[in-house]
This record gives C-alpha cells, structure tokens and sequence, in this order.
C-alpha cells in the first residue's frame, strides 16, 4: 500500500522525530528502538527535502516571519508531546476497587472524559502545527508525496517491525 504524505502527516513526522515522542517504542531498550528512531528521523529528512523545507531554526529563521512562525510551529509541538495518557494501562484491578467502593461509573466516566479532553488537545496542537506549516510551506502547502517519492531520493519509507524483541 502507498503511504500519502501532506502537510499533516509532515507535522507528525516532525513530532515522532523528537526525542520526547516515545510511542511505538519498545519497553525493553533493543535495536528496535534504534531501528524506530532512525526511521523516523529519515521520513522526517525526506520529508523536508521533498515539501523544500527544513523544520529547524536556523533553517527557518531567515524567512519573513520564520522565527515568529517556527516559534509557535514549535510551541505546538511541545505542548503536544507534554500531553500525557492517563498511564492505566490494565485498569482490571482499579476497576474492581472502584466496583467494591461504589464509584466505578462516576469514576470511569470522568476518566473517559479526561481521556476525551486529552485527544482533542493533541488535535488542536497538531491543527496548530498544520496550519502554521501552511504559511511556511507557501506555494507548496497543498502538496501531497507519496512513498515512491521518497524512494526516489533514495528514503525507504517502511517502518521497522518489532519481533520478540527483535526486529
């Protein structure tokens, strides 16, 4: 299947680039993780190439309204990765102390809307992040690549696969 890259999936590509971005990472420190982290640090520089903009500083900040721009593209960005899940992972126990006490609806149902609250933050911080990679991208906001674009400056494209611990 060929993948489509336009503006938005540019903005996650930045994201899953930074080192706080820790999804899809294994608990166990493998070559996996090493693998992953060079994937996307290489879909986010074929990216660059192919939109013709580097997502640094110094790369950004000569441009009219480049520093002001990048610093709320990066504002964006870092609130985004400060978003955090709610860290309940196997409720299965929690669930059964709240059903001993009484409070498992009320309690689920905050949790779900805390949950609800949290993916409209990281939707609004990546609308953000869009948006603003529209004004910088100018004439070529609207572009859409695909993988045979990135193969042919020589990016593979293909996420590394995690096998018992192995990849």
């Amino acid at each position: 299947m060929t993948k489509r890259y336009d503006r938005r999936a540019f903005a996650f590509a930045y994201l899953a680039a930074q080192p706080e971005y820790s999804h899809g990472f294994s608990d166990d420190v493998c070559e996996y993780n090493d693998a992953l982290k060079a994937y996307r640090e290489r879909l986010l520089k074929g990216l660059e190439s192919l939109f013709g903009l580097e997502l640094t500083w110094d790369a950004i900040a000569d441009r009219t309204d480049g520093s002001a721009l990048f610093m709320l593209f990066t504002s964006a960005a870092r609130k985004h990765l400060e978003v955090k899940a709610s860290g309940f992972l196997e409720g299965g126990l929690l669930v059964k102390v709240l059903e001993r006490a009484g409070q498992d609806g009320p309690v689920l149902a905050s949790m779900s809307r805390s949950n609800e609250l949290r993916d409209r933050l990281w939707e609004s911080y990546a609308d953000t992040m869009e948006l603003v990679l529209g004004i910088l991208l100018g004439e070529r906001a609207d572009a859409v690549f695909t993988s045979a674009d990135l193969r042919g400056i020589g990016v593979d494209d293909t996420e590394p696969r995690e096998r018992e611990g192995r990849f």
